[in-house]
């Protein structure tokens, strides 16, 4: 897909459009795939095609999706803000490819640097990272307030906006790795939306066919 399929670039002044396309490369990226630093360069990713997952991991204990990123987003942008981390430091917070797709890449610093040239950019940037806030702070109410039957509504429905498709090719393991619980619970609570006739799924194929009835299934009791 071309790099104009992503939301963010669209909201560029074309001028900077054209050095931001420029600096970029296509990439395809694959689910399960972990981004952060390739070599010594940390990299921005325009997603065009690939969704990435915020998700919190840490040895020991259960992981857990806190935000879902699309083709309206770029993932990494915290670097173009702050500096770039040490190779191999540790982070809790991981940017983790949900479903495989296109996405153009650059340099963390390349774009900080055209930020800093260009105020419709940076205040772009900061737009955008502002929203990253309120979306996950919304990702961590739901873990809070619903139940697993509700927070798989809720991230199914999210993943099929975010991807643009109601089609996602998404397993009960990585599910349940997204929502933090076990297994089981994923296949019990897929298994009643799909009673209510809001879902198919097979063999890690899942069709959303009711995707307004997935959002209400999503809302509190």
């Amino acid at each position: 897909m071309s790099l104009t399929h992503n939301g963010l670039f669209k909201q560029l002044p074309v001028e900077v459009q054209t050095l931001v396309q420029a600096a970029c490369e296509p990439v395809t990226l694959k689910a399960g795939q972990l981004l952060g630093r390739l070599d010594t360069e940390v990299r921005v990713y325009f997603l065009s095609g690939a969704t990435v997952a915020l998700v919190v991991e840490e040895p020991g204990h259960k992981s857990l999706a806190v935000g879902l990123l699309g083709a309206d987003d770029a993932a990494g942008l915290g670097h173009v803000v702050q500096d770039p981390p040490p190779p191999n430091s540790p982070s809790a917070l991981k940017l983790r490819v949900q479903t495989s797709g296109s996405a153009w890449a650059m340099s963390a610093i390349t774009l900080r640097e055209l930020a800093l040239q260009h105020p419709a950019l940076l205040a772009l940037i900061s737009r955008n990272l502002w929203q990253l806030v309120t979306h996950v702070a919304t990702v961590a109410a739901c873990v809070q307030t619903l139940d697993i039957h509700a927070r798989l509504a809720a991230w199914l429905a999210l993943s099929a906006q975010k991807a643009r498709t109601t089609e996602l090719h998404l397993t009960h393991e990585h599910l349940a790795h997204m929502l933090g619980v076990r297994r089981v619970s994923i296949t019990l609570a897929a298994g009643e939306l799909r009673e209510q006739g809001l879902l198919h799924y097979s063999r890690g194929q899942l069709r959303i066919l009711d995707l307004p009835g997935l959002i209400r299934a999503s809302k509190p009791a």
